[in-house]
């Protein structure tokens, strides 16, 4: 019982917002007014709604591309260049426009090149499909250093500011110190937020365009593999 008694959730007066420290706008220690007289927590709100943007147009794009099956790719190709209809092989990986498909359309679309400048070919395409994969990633990884130091910068400027104002006007106190200091903090916990935001998604995209990226290779390969055995059976 008394282990439960401890537990937030149960405590006397317990708030779901003091989970979240938003207690200092809810009690108007910190007003959404008083963010908009910070320019540096204007930028960091700026920020924060640009990071919203990117991770959802990165993670909806990630998604779409990493469902794949390369192993029925393949199997589709083979039987295609079984069947001497290469044009037709081409024409199944035009219909969808994916780093897989637009790798090894570039190979068939060399075919009578030699093997080396064939996967050269579809090497210039893999590079060229991971730049979109990790289109963005540069911005997000920006984000990620710049945030916290920008936060950092609002809460050092704003104890400047609020210890400025008790030089200047030689009075001072509890309420008008901690409610500048109340604001300035503000900044390096949005900055933290917004970087904390933009980490696992960072990871997450970088790490799933690499996976699908080493699969294209190994398709790759395997379509070498294929063009030779067809252009000895010939």
């Amino acid at each position: 019982m008394e282990m439960l008694m401890a537990l937030p959730a149960v405590q006397e007066g317990f708030n779901i917002l003091n989970m979240f420290r938003l207690y200092a706008v809810v009690d108007g220690v910190v007003t959404f007014k008083g963010f908009f007289d910070n320019l540096t927590m204007v930028l960091l709100l700026i920020t924060f709604f640009i990071s919203i943007v990117l991770i959802a147009e990165r993670l909806y794009y990630i998604w779409k591309k990493s469902k794949f099956n390369h192993n029925k790719v393949l199997a589709d190709i083979q039987a295609y260049l079984e069947n001497g209809d290469i044009d037709g092989a081409i024409a199944y990986l035009s219909r969808t426009d994916h780093p897989l498909h637009n790798t090894l359309k570039a190979g068939l679309e060399n075919i009578h090149l030699p093997l080396d400048q064939i996967y050269d070919m579809m090497d210039s395409v893999m590079t060229f499909e991971r730049f979109k994969l990790l289109r963005f990633t540069t911005a997000m990884g920006s984000i990620i250093a710049i945030a916290p130091l920008l936060g950092l910068f609002g809460t050092v400027d704003g104890l400047i500011d609020a210890f400025n104002q008790i030089a200047v006007t030689g009075s001072g106190g509890a309420e008008v110190v901690g409610k500048g200091i109340s604001t300035a903090l503000v900044t390096t916990w949005w900055g933290l937020i917004i970087a904390m935001m933009n980490i696992p998604v960072y990871n997450y995209v970088t790490n799933t365009a690499e996976r699908i990226l080493a699969t294209t290779d190994v398709a790759a390969r395997r379509l070498l593999i294929m063009i030779s055995q067809l252009q000895h059976a010939e």
